[in-house]
């Protein structure tokens, strides 16, 4: 004989309604905790103070083709580079890189820049505290969407540069192990989550648990009087 299992699943929604009053409505931005303003000035204090080393995988992977396009000035495979131009690769893409870094750093405040906006925002009623604290998720996400594109293009860049200065550099020499570090430490970037994305994949969430769905195994009785195993869902809206 044939056992059958039945599968049950049983999706509960808990609507509270009234009448004769106004429905309070709740919104993950005034749950959470902490609050995105409450985080957004945490950081802003923290990014006054953390200058050239915000993106230390990206200062790491562009120092290091700096340092191979200058060992390989005087190490250039004449036959395969007569012009012995291989170098300019890993100086300029490394000195740009630097660049970019320093000036991330040190003049673009993306977190103190926010707070700056949130702070016009008086506060005062419910609809203000939740504008504020969605323009401070928007600065938080913002920032991250911003390091996602600079370490790719930082990957693409370093990694080319130091691949061409590779195929032109004297064999056995430091600047061609310099070089295959440098290859490596290309990837730097992707390896080691900056800040600005660690943050923001932390806030994303603690608001999701402020009403994430709670599942629990059951057991329930058929028609048949039998039980047979189910799962019960459970959301509140």
């Amino acid at each position: 004989m044939n056992k059958k299992i039945l599968l049950v699943c049983v999706l509960s929604f808990n609507f509270s309604v009234s009448a004769f009053a106004e429905t309070a409505l709740s919104y993950p931005e005034l749950d959470v905790t902490p609050r995105a303003t409450e985080r957004l000035n945490m950081l802003a204090d923290h990014e006054r103070d953390s200058h050239l080393f915000s993106q230390l995988p990206m200062q790491i992977s562009a120092l290091s083709t700096f340092t191979t396009g200058l060992l390989q000035l005087g190490s250039v495979n004449e036959v395969k580079d007569p012009s012995k131009r291989s170098p300019n690769a890993g100086l300029v893409i490394g000195a740009a890189w630097l660049g970019i870094n320093y000036f991330v750093g040190q003049r673009y405040h993306i977190y103190e820049n926010t707070v700056t906006e949130v702070n016009k925002i008086p506060g005062k009623t419910t609809r203000d505290q939740l504008m504020r604290e969605r323009i401070a998720e928007e600065g938080i996400n913002r920032a991250a969407h911003l390091a996602v594109r600079m370490k790719w293009i930082s990957v693409a860049t370093n990694l080319g540069a130091n691949a061409f200065m590779l195929s032109k550099v004297k064999k056995e020499t430091g600047a061609q192990y310099m070089g295959a570090f440098s290859v490596l430490a290309s990837f730097a970037p992707v390896l080691f989550a900056s800040e600005w994305e660690t943050v923001a994949a932390d806030q994303n969430s603690y608001k999701k648990k402020v009403y994430g769905p709670i599942f629990t195994t059951s057991i329930f009785e058929t028609s048949e009087g039998k039980f047979s195993p189910g799962f019960l869902l459970s959301s509140t809206f």
